[in-house]
């Protein structure tokens, strides 16, 4: 009997470990918003626009569900295959602005003292839900090849795309969350936290200096954009030609600051570096007109501030958060080699082939290790430059020199000095507190006897005539 309620009370105590294990109701309504959030949002927008296109050209709706699998692989960059021509240069826009909402989404769902085992369910369900949108969208794909000329991708190299682009945005967001946690504090060092910022300062503005190059050449060859926005010869046409080339605009940004590096930025037969250009034929995008029409100019040496000022920033705060010049100067060489790798990452994925035009790609090792370099030389004699400053000693003011003063102007001084400490002591000596007296009735003056100012005892006084008047002195005594 009692092996049996034993038994029961370990299956009931399972029981409750099982479901405590789990997570609650609301838990489970903000994982499914984690997981399904952003992904539902893609494909709404995706499905919008593909039917706008549709109806706008007056085509029927047969191939809408193999353009709406297109479109959900493209923002995630997976390559793609269209009538037998190749398509692997996507848009980075649309991308950046969807790893921007999951890691958004993440960021909300956890907190600083959010428990680990909730952290691990937030994440997997960030990548469950787009991994099953992709999934169903191979399978979309595969149907519609034969209604459309859109090819099923390679399976691994959608889910490896889409995963990879999620994981990170998921990260992202949750170690923004948790940057104040505990966890995160003991699990990262000190010298790994002290150096987000400086990275993240370098990075904006090795950006900033790329847009700034962008917007110079479309401001140079602006006749060139509105000749080719006018190729669309309709309202649809121009408008979607603008909207390419906006979606294109972090692509022709990433080629910008590779050549700012000195690294070299192809379309095809088509090349730019700082030293020598090549032309070749390019597709009639408005965006494109920041390819230089001529040779390459003397001034262009002029980019390499961007990567060489980023650099200079860079050594400066490292040097400012320590005095230690080995500890400024190892600093600067790992964020530089962080930013190395970033840039050859976005590097690779900027590129792709585009069909009868051919590759679309900058130099992905050289625009890595030329970023990774100047970061690193120009932070190294920002960071020895501000160091040996702040270490260089303080001049000492000037001790002020004695002055030899004679022995009689001491004299002369000092005794005024004396005379009035003098003074002060007798006044202080002759003072004296005396209590008020009660008043007395007003007397009658009485004649007193002389009193000798320094005796108390009375005297006998007796006049005495002058010698010259013998006479009066015989009368008697005066009176």
């Amino acid at each position: 009997m009692s092996d049996l309620l034993n038994r029961d009370t370990r299956r009931a105590a399972a029981r409750t470990a099982r479901v405590g294990t789990g997570p609650t109701p609301d838990q489970s309504r903000m994982l499914a918003a984690v997981a399904f959030k952003t992904s539902g949002l893609v494909v709404v927008i995706a499905t919008t626009l593909v039917l706008l296109t549709l109806v706008s050209v007056n085509s029927d709706l047969t191939g809408t569900l193999g353009a709406i699998a297109g479109t959900w692989f493209a923002v995630h960059l997976v390559p793609l295959t269209i009538g037998g021509t190749s398509l692997g240069v996507a848009p980075l826009l649309p991308t950046l602005i969807i790893g921007w909402s999951v890691a958004r989404t993440v960021h909300r769902a956890v907190d600083p003292d959010t428990e680990r085992r909730m952290v691990r369910w937030v994440f997997a369900a960030s990548m469950a839900g787009p991994l099953a949108v992709t999934a169903i969208a191979l399978a979309v794909a595969g149907d519609a090849s034969t209604v459309i000329g859109l090819s099923s991708p390679n399976a691994l190299a959608a889910f490896s795309w889409v995963a990879g682009v999620h994981a990170a945005a998921s990260g992202t967001g949750l170690i923004l969350a948790r940057w104040d946690s505990q966890v995160l504090r003991r699990g990262l060092p000190e010298w790994v936290r002290a150096l987000v910022a400086p990275f993240v300062r370098a990075l904006s503005i090795l950006v900033a200096g790329g847009a700034a190059v962008v917007l110079l050449a479309l401001l140079a060859s602006w006749e060139t954009v509105g000749a080719l926005v006018e190729g669309g010869r309709d309202v649809v046409g121009m408008l979607g030609l603008t909207v390419l080339s906006v979606l294109y605009l972090p692509n022709v940004l990433i080629g910008a600051l590779a050549v700012a590096t000195g690294s070299t930025a192809g379309f095809g037969d088509a090349s730019v570096s700082l030293f020598a250009t090549s032309g070749g034929p390019l597709p009639p995008l408005p965006i494109l007109a920041v390819l230089p029409e001529g040779p390459a100019q003397t001034i262009w040496v002029v980019m390499l501030a961007v990567p060489i000022g980023a650099g200079l920033l860079l050594g400066r705060d490292c040097a400012i958060r320590s005095a230690d010049i080995q500890v400024a100067v190892s600093s600067v060489w790992v964020v530089a080699a962080a930013a190395g790798v970033l840039a050859a990452l976005f590097g690779y994925a900027a590129g792709g082939s585009l069909g009868t035009f051919g590759t679309v790609e900058v130099t992905v090792w050289s625009f890595g290790l030329l970023t990774f370099a100047w970061l690193a030389v120009a932070g190294t004699i920002s960071a020895a430059i501000v160091v040996w400053r702040r270490a260089e000693p303080e001049p000492e003011p000037d001790e002020p020199t004695p002055v030899v003063v004679p022995a009689a102007e001491v004299a002369i001084e000092a005794a005024p000095a004396e005379q009035k400490a003098d003074d002060h002591v007798e006044e202080v000596v002759e003072a004296e507190v005396v209590d008020e007296l009660p008043a007395e009735p007003a007397q009658e003056p009485t004649a007193e006897p002389a009193v000798d100012a320094d005796n108390d005892e009375p005297l006998d006084a007796e006049i005495v005539a002058p010698p010259g008047d013998k006479d009066a002195a015989e009368d008697g005594p005066a009176r």
